[in-house]
């Protein structure tokens, strides 16, 4: 039977390398299933400790198949299925070169949910690692940055391809967009009573207008004379186009900083 798990674990990670993620998929139920009959799902006392690393890089593709193809509550599951494995990473030989990435993937989708809280919860497990480890690095970062409202380095860092640490996380871009763009959105909405268009398309990082148009249609924001006023204003507010210049201007300077970035 450990021939023949091999065996199909070779399959697998043939599958996963060519990027057959629909065909890795159909293999780990099962993959899961012979792991089971050899003790090997959960790692015990009683299982083959020579099998244990084959189990876990078994677990590791399927995991990350699973986030390409954007089965996140599956994902999850994977991951809680190999948090005993990484308890034991120093009876398990060899060790795994997927681990930090995976829990780092595991933080950039609770960040991209807005589940903060729990992102938190899984941080306080890795403290000595949230400034040594690349992949645990970056969400940590973004988290903090979107704490902070700093919205260009949030965009830069997830849609250049030079600041992701790997292709896995870049899956996260869209996600991570729209929440800059709903964050900027609402505090533009409690900031200003009107913003031209044009400068909404800068602040809010589109290069389409046909999107934009989308977007402001969604938060339900009214649009007279290509300017843009909010839905809590008042009335009046419609007749007073100008009297916003002012605050508008001292967000041009920032608008303009992000042309370089988009």
């Amino acid at each position: 039977m450990s021939a023949e798990l091999q065996s199909s674990a070779h399959e697998l990670a043939a599958a996963f390398a060519a990027k057959q993620y629909s065909a890795c998929a159909a293999m780990l139920p099962a993959l899961k299933v012979r792991l089971a009959q050899l003790n090997l799902l959960v790692p015990l006392p009683s299982s083959d400790v020579s099998l244990l690393a084959l189990a876990r890089d078994i677990l590791e593709i399927g995991a990350l198949t699973l986030i390409y193809l954007r089965e996140d509550a599956l994902f999850s599951s994977y991951l809680a299925q190999l948090s005993p494995f990484y308890r034991l990473r120093d009876m398990i030989q060899p060790p795994s070169s997927n681990e930090k990435k995976l829990i780092a993937l595991r933080l950039l989708l609770l960040l991209s949910h807005n589940h903060i809280a729990e992102f938190h919860t899984e941080l306080e497990t890795l403290e000595d690692e949230t400034e040594t480890d690349t992949y645990i690095r970056y969400p940590v970062m973004l988290e903090r940055w979107l704490m902070e409202g700093s919205y260009d380095k949030v965009w830069k860092a997830t849609t250049q391809r030079s600041e992701v640490p790997a292709e896995e996380f870049a899956l996260f871009s869209d996600i991570l967009v729209d929440t800059i763009r709903n964050e900027i959105g609402t505090c533009s909405e409690k900031a200003y009573a009107s913003l031209p268009l044009a400068n909404a398309k800068h602040l809010l990082f589109f290069s389409d207008d046909a999107d934009l148009k989308d977007f402001v249609k969604k938060r339900e924001w009214t649009v007279v004379n290509d300017r843009i006023f909010f839905p809590q204003q008042s009335a009046e507010a419609l007749e007073s186009d100008m009297a916003m210049e002012n605050i508008i201007e001292n967000t041009l300077g920032y608008a303009r900083e992000l042309e370089t970035i988009v």
